[in-house]
């Protein structure tokens, strides 16, 4: 398969995600216990990797099926166990997905996109690959079902905020008497067992969810009653072949280990890539990976076309996790001794593999299957029955135009939706520059460019604002053409506009000019729009030696209030006031400022939000809107014409502190004597 160029795209964002974040820190993770792996989920939640089967019209992507067992593969390709994680969302959504109503459809994602997370669970101790073993019941009373049962093997069980649940309505009927609901993991009765200690796939969790007496609405029932495992055969099938992708995205990963390994590792004066033993192994794991992958993406290519593929699904559920377990086996064997120690990822891939073979419908039951599709598939005289035909209105319709994804409910206080803008600057990255000794300028040759720190802290806060409140983000900048780069990750990380201030004519403008002409452009901006800003935010500007002139100087130039050095900011009740926390000698103060308002920020204990494949695209293509000094007349004695550079005596890289953990679920002593326990086990007491 050729993908379009709008699949292309996605997934080199996606693989660019998996090559920074995922493939560098997942050994270390897992070395440490798990420590970090929510950082890294709340990372790929930011990315959207959490809701890749949620429709455009409830808030998601509205991918293709063969875009998502794409970028399937991309994440397993990083872990299995974050792979399993976020894909884990799809599997626990595909029965609503099959045959829930529209009402059904979108509770079910505003709660899952709300909770982040969400699991399917039909696996019990006597109830496997053998579905009619089910002995969780679900028994009618009144308006509601009361069900009972325990399920086990569950994939995201621990965290996730709502299931589908397969019970039995009626016992002793087997898989005629199955029924598919929907269960909140906050309703009465629903509790946590046994978590398992697994072999690989240790970036994911699993567990037992038990239901004691959980008391569901009927409304929360999907399909028929006694027609679930209808409902179970489709799921599966469409998940099958996102297994088969996991698979190829492990034996891709073997393929690229093993080969750089074996290009590097010289034995007898040669590296051993050039023995005939190895290139043999080598070309096996890439003939594997490339004819899984194309399993995979033929079962979503009939998918997509809506026509039959259970049997494309079960090949490519098994061809692509086989591939991905011999490759291992092989590129261990390419690396010999090396490949099996911990130091080297060849043997966390090693146990991360097997499962694949096993869940989902183990690979020997899928051969069942696919000797059943063929014994349907064949005539009595061994000649080939006719394939379906795809329905022609379908065929012939022309293809709707893709839905604009439904944006996330806003808690609008007071009907007051914020017009925000935010002062941003591109730098130069301050773990790299020089500073001139003699001239006391930067030297910024060479160096790459970044968003100022503090200005990062200042968007994530609007958009913070945005999220509680609704309204508009702009992000306003100055400098060179190459600024639009700080600009546009700006508008990836979720600002709605932005502008630039470009004009030779501003060269060499010194801290107090640049403030006089930003506070100019916003006037501008202002008059453009017919609506003042509400709040105008900025960065402390540490790169100008730490002075943190600009905001204070903004408020001047434009008479509105300023709270300086703020870390948090909050709209109040009433909708016209903000209050913000500020540090202070004696730990943090508060302070409140009746809007319009500047607020420059200092720090705060969040990072900016990481963009999702959605928003980073648009903003790929986004058009940066131009301000020249003929829009923004400021005097030539006030914009700094003669040249000024500021004069930087240090810099300064705020540090990247790690986030806390959460104490839940428990209260008083047993929460302080947990609390004591964590800290002796991280050496702090």
């Amino acid at each position: 398969m050729i993908f379009d160029a709008d699949t292309r795209e996605i997934l080199e964002l996606v693989r660019d995600f998996v090559d920074k974040e995922i493939i560098p820190n997942v050994g270390d993770i897992e070395k440490n216990n798990n420590e970090g792996l929510e950082e890294l989920l709340d990372k790929a939640i930011g990315m959207g990797l959490n809701a890749l089967c949620v429709p455009a019209e409830f808030g998601g992507p509205g991918l293709t099926n063969v875009q998502t067992f794409a970028i399937a593969e991309e994440v397993a390709r990083g872990d299995i166990g974050v792979g399993t994680t976020l894909i884990g969302n799809c599997l626990a959504s595909y029965p609503v997905l099959l045959s829930g109503t529209h009402e059904q459809q979108a509770y079910w994602f505003k709660t899952m996109l709300e909770k982040k997370w969400a699991a399917f669970c039909l696996t019990e101790p006597d109830a496997g690959s053998d579905a009619g073993g089910v002995r969780t019941t679900a028994v009618e009373d009144g308006d509601d079902y009361i069900i009972n049962g325990t399920k086990c093997f569950i994939s995201n069980g621990p965290i996730a905020g709502i299931y589908t649940v397969l019970a039995s309505t009626r016992p002793k009927a087997g898989v005629l008497g199955l029924t598919a609901f929907m269960v909140e993991r906050d309703r009465p009765g629903v509790s946590i067992g046994k978590e398992e200690d697994k072999m690989g796939m240790r970036l994911s969790c699993t567990s037992e969810v038990i239901f004691d007496n959980v008391r569901v609405p009927k409304s929360h029932m999907l399909g028929k009653k006694n027609r679930g495992f209808k409902i179970i055969l489709e799921t599966l099938d469409h998940s099958r072949a996102g297994v088969g992708a996991f698979g190829v995205g492990i034996a891709q990963r073997a393929c690229e280990i093993a080969t750089v390994y074996a290009k590097q590792r010289k034995q007898f004066g040669a590296p051993v890539a050039n023995l005939q033993a190895v290139e043999q192994m080598l070309a096996d794991m890439e003939i594997r990976t490339q004819t899984g992958r194309q399993m995979y993406l033929h079962a979503a290519e009939l998918m997509d076309a809506e026509l039959p593929f259970t049997l494309e699904a079960s090949i490519a559920k098994t061809a692509g996790t086989d591939a991905g377990m011999a490759n291992v086996v092989d590129g261990l064997q390419v690396m010999g001794g090396y490949g099996y120690m911990k130091d080297y990822p060849m043997e966390k891939i090693f146990r991360d593999a097997k499962i694949l073979q096993i869940y989902e419908g183990t690979n020997q039951v899928q051969r069942g299957v696919i000797a059943g599709q063929m014994k349907k598939k064949y005539t009595d005289n061994g000649t080939k029955k006719a394939a379906p035909a795809a329905n022609p209105k379908k065929a012939e319709a022309p293809k709707a135009p893709a839905a604009k994804p439904a944006e996330a409910p806003k808690k609008v206080l007071s009907g007051k939706a914020l017009n925000i803008l935010v002062c941003v600057k591109q730098v130069p990255d301050t773990n790299q520059i020089k500073i001139d000794p003699i001239k006391h300028t930067l030297i910024r040759e060479g160096v790459p460019a970044i968003v100022n720190t503090f200005d990062t802290y200042a968007l994530e806060t609007a958009l913070r604002l945005k999220d509680q409140t609704g309204g508009k983000v702009t992000v306003l900048s100055m400098g060179l053409p190459a600024a639009k780069n700080a600009l546009r990750e700006c508008l990836a990380a979720g600002a709605d506009e932005a502008y630039l201030i470009t004009d030779r004519v501003f060269g060499g403008s010194d801290t107090l000019a640049t403030s006089k002409i930003i506070s100019t452009a916003i006037k501008v901006l202002e008059k453009k729009n017919d609506r003042a800003f509400d709040c105008i935010l900025c960065g402390k500007q540490a790169i100008d030696g730490d002075t943190g002139q600009v905001g204070p100087e903004i408020s001047q130039h434009l008479d509105r209030a300023l709270i300086s050095y703020a870390v948090e900011a909050e709209l109040q009740q009433d909708g016209e006031t903000v209050k913000c926390k500020r540090e202070s000698d004696e730990g943090y103060d508060f302070y409140a400022a009746k809007l319009p308002c500047v607020i420059t920020m200092n720090k705060t204990p969040y990072d900016l939000r990481y963009p999702s494949f959605q928003t980073q695209r648009a903003a790929k293509n986004a058009v940066i809107q131009e301000l020249t000094s003929a829009e923004v007349v400021v005097a030539p004695e006030e914009r700094g014409l003669a040249g000024s550079p500021t004069k930087v005596q240090k810099t300064y890289t705020p540090v990247r502190e790690k986030n806390g953990r959460k104490i839940e679920g428990v209260e008083g002593p047993e929460a302080a004597k947990k609390l004591v326990d964590l800290m002796s086990a991280a050496k702090l007491l």
